[in-house]
């Protein structure tokens, strides 16, 4: 089944930066064990199947024990879900145990819902049947996730800056001002990568169309391929919100067209005709 681009995003928010899962589990009163470093590990959870085992992002929190100075002392698992899926209850016991015993240490299973309610329907423990072995999934919701105002927090944390975005950025702007600002004090090439997340995050909302604005005061050069490509996505839309409400016909040929297209001074200009065409001709007109 092919992962959706917000599905990877969150995965890579986490993979960027493991602590932060560790944070959401203390959150939730998880003893985490003090440990030297955390990093991503194999995410292929399965044995000899021809049925394949992966988590979204598996980390492993080293330290000082038995077996040395970078011990395996606990295991995280992040799972991303957007979606109620009943088969989740039992894969995901399975890739706990999985880790659990590759490793030899403790593992937890965080899972992370981009929507309420499902993060809602996934919180239900899942009991796999022997006596008082039941797993209860620790879920993050938009509520969850802590309303990110400060720049220096953004900057500190540039991923939860984003999740916060994600969560809140529709609606308070006060967020998306302090990932703005946040970013600009990190590594340009980084901070164009989380800005073009975070539009994506954010499709089709209020918070996009707020965060499109702060960008255009150009506090630092948004140059990734991934935030060019965001930005012709988004004019191509407003390109069509214009021709909509202005009631012109747009055969698929000229919608696939406009979607498609790529080339920065074209859109602007496709986008300017929109605002008066009456007809697709007036905005192809050579």
């Amino acid at each position: 089944m092919a992962i959706s681009p917000e599905h990877q995003i969150y995965a890579e928010l986490f993979s960027d930066s493991p602590d932060m899962a560790v944070e959401f589990l203390r959150e939730r009163g998880v003893r985490v064990p003090d440990y030297e470093r955390s990093e991503v590990t194999s995410c292929d959870l399965g044995h000899v199947d021809p049925v394949e085992r992966r988590s979204d992002v598996a980390i492993m929190l080293r330290g000082e024990g038995p077996d040395g100075p970078l011990d395996s002392l606990m295991g995280v698992i992040v799972e991303v879900q957007r979606d109620e899926k009943e088969r989740k209850r039992f894969t995901w016991p399975e890739y706990v145990a999985c880790l659990r015993s590759r490793h030899e240490c403790p593992v937890t299973l965080l899972v992370i819902c981009p929507r309420q309610p499902v993060a809602d329907w996934y919180a239900d423990p899942i009991p796999l049947g022997h006596p008082g072995f039941v797993l209860h999934p620790l879920v993050v919701g938009p509520k969850d996730i802590p309303v990110v105002t400060d720049p220096a927090t953004v900057a500190a944390s540039p991923t939860l800056g984003v999740l916060s975005a994600a969560a809140h950025g529709a609606t308070k702007k006060d967020v998306l001002d302090a990932l703005h600002t946040g970013l600009d004090k990190i590594d340009p090439e980084k901070a164009a990568k989380y800005i073009g997340y975070s539009l994506h995050l954010l499709d089709d909302t209020d918070g996009q169309k707020a965060l499109e604005k702060l960008m255009m005061a150009d506090t630092f050069e948004y140059t990734s391929a991934w935030t060019e490509s965001l930005r012709a996505e988004g004019e191509a839309k407003a390109i069509l919100r214009f021709l909509s409400k202005h009631g012109v016909e747009v055969p698929e040929e000229a919608r696939e067209r406009i979607s498609r297209c790529q080339d920065a001074d074209t859109l602007d200009t496709w986008l300017e005709r929109a605002m008066t065409a009456t007809t697709i001709d007036e905005l192809f007109d050579e």
